[in-house]
């Protein structure tokens, strides 16, 4: 919990520069203290593996060197990505804004649970501990 309300929009907009870097498009990006959605158009020539990668490393050195987040150690190891149709990108863009609201009735685990669900993945929770 070390993404305050107060600092997010800090937050959201330095790795929005991340995900720019890498030619790609952010729609939307937005969450709560402990983790964040963004949906983005990923240029062809990126992997996603090395914008994950580079939007974690660069983002963990300037929070942790930001007094206004004393509590962050890092991102998790694991993070989830998934392709959709462009016929869904204003139901995840509604769903990325509406991100309080959606945590008041469904903690993290279960999101995530519902997430693998609906892509038809198998959770190994001895794999991602939640």
């Amino acid at each position: 919990m070390t993404i305050s309300d107060d600092f997010s929009d800090d937050v959201y907009r330095f790795i929005w520069s991340i995900v720019k870097s890498h030619k790609s498009f952010l729609y939307r990006i937005g969450g709560i203290c402990n983790h964040i959605h963004m949906l983005v158009d990923l240029n062809p020539t990126v992997a996603l593996s090395s914008l994950v990668r580079d939007i974690k490393a660069k983002s963990s050195g300037w929070m942790k060197s930001d007094n206004r987040f004393p509590l962050f150690e890092g991102w998790a190891r694991e993070y989830y990505a998934s392709t959709l149709s462009y016929k869904d990108k204003s139901t995840v863009i509604q769903y990325i804004i509406n991100q309080r609201i959606h945590h008041n009735v469904t903690d993290f685990n279960t999101e995530i649970e519902q997430l693998c669900a609906n892509a038809n993945l198998v959770l190994h929770k001895d794999d991602f501990k939640l």
